[in-house]
């Protein structure tokens, strides 16, 4: 099987688009001939870019003889229209925001381009129905989840990956009970409100513990002032961007994870694959029942899900994880156990190739 592979989100730009589109094509390549065009510069010029996306797609398919066209996003389905005029079936992937977009014309124009091509992947129960109530046809979509590699488990020493963090960062975490956060700092995601809302409540409870967050993003300034208006200088820390390396020992060093997302109109959390990740570091987690979020978790299964919003039971289940190392250790193996099992990028690839298989064979 030939695939075409187009995307506007590939490394070296950092986010979990990135890193979505470039495990899929590393594991498509595995077993597949794949033809990557790709763009790594951001969201600039991005309009001015397509033309060059659509001369060398049709450069291509007119050379090779391809048997499928993916593309990695909601937004690429304009280019997805043209490239039908082959006869080629265009499979799509729809993240989330690329489906629910608050902007007049992107949701009278891309909705459309999406029905029509010929499959739709949704990677959530949760996008799967946004994409229906935008009049894309049930019979087009499938979901299939994103996936996660395993390599963020590190067998060292606890303690001297803590000393790393606390030199990297000036930050005293001897005896502390760490609560981590990965995220980009925007409304959906909730940081402000849990150190609004939560955190003073955990503070009380558990005096020895801390909250990280990595991440920047243009809810920091707010971010800030809930930290200084609940007087959390030094329970709540804001790490900013970090490299995949410090990423890695973040998630070896915490003792839970939480993702206290609240509801947007108009964006929406279409999966969650930093819980995956956190997971695989045999971390507790303590989330949202909101959105893609329950996905991840596979209906908390693998992790505590909080109706949003709720302060107290927010407070309380994470509370009850730092008094119980036991239930910690317990639930983090559990956890580790079902995303391993459930969305390996091997087993997650296949479910993509199966698609674009069957397509194939009609």
């Amino acid at each position: 099987m030939k695939i075409l592979f187009i995307t506007r989100s590939f490394p070296p730009r950092e986010g979990g688009l990135e890193r979505v589109a470039f495990s899929l094509y590393t594991y498509f390549s595995k077993r597949e001939e794949v033809i990557l065009i790709k763009w790594s510069g951001g969201k600039k010029g991005l309009f001015f870019i397509l033309p060059v996306f659509l001369f060398k797609a049709f450069w291509i398919l007119i050379q090779k003889d391809i048997d499928v066209i993916y593309l990695n996003e909601g937004f690429m389905s304009i280019i997805g229209i043209f490239l039908k005029i082959f006869r080629k079936s265009v499979v799509l992937t729809v993240h989330g925001l690329d489906i629910t977009f608050s902007n007049f014309f992107y949701q009278c124009v891309i909705p459309r381009c999406i029905s029509l091509l010929d499959k739709v992947i949704c990677i959530s129960r949760n996008t799967q129905k946004e994409c229906i109530n935008r009049g894309i046809p049930a019979h087009k979509i499938v979901v299939i989840p994103d996936g996660f590699t395993d390599e963020f488990l590190i067998q060292k020493d606890r303690t001297y990956l803590r000393e790393s963090i606390g030199k990297k960062f000036s930050i005293d975490l001897n005896h502390k009970q760490i609560i981590l956060s990965v995220c980009r700092l925007v409304k959906r995601k909730g940081i402000h409100w849990f150190v609004q809302e939560v955190m003073p409540l955990i503070a009380k409870d558990s005096p020895e513990c801390v909250y990280l967050v990595a991440g920047e993003g243009p809810f920091r300034s707010i971010v800030e002032n809930s930290i200084k208006s609940q007087s959390l200088e030094d329970r709540v820390f804001l790490l900013g961007r970090i490299d995949d390396d410090t990423l890695k020992i973040l998630y070896n060093v915490a003792d839970i994870f939480v993702m206290p997302n609240i509801p947007v109109e108009g964006d929406i959390e279409g999966f969650g694959v930093v819980l995956l990740e956190a997971a695989s570091c045999k971390l507790p987690i303590v989330a949202s029942s909101l959105e893609g979020i329950k996905d991840a978790l596979l209906d908390g299964a693998a992790g505590v899900l909080v109706p949003p919003g709720n302060k107290i039971e927010f407070k309380d289940k994470i509370v009850e994880f730092l008094r119980d190392s036991q239930k910690r250790e317990k639930t983090g193996e559990e956890a580790r156990n079902l995303v391993i099992k459930h969305f390996s990028w091997d087993r997650i690839a296949d479910k993509y190739l199966n698609v674009l298989g069957e397509l194939i064979k009609r």
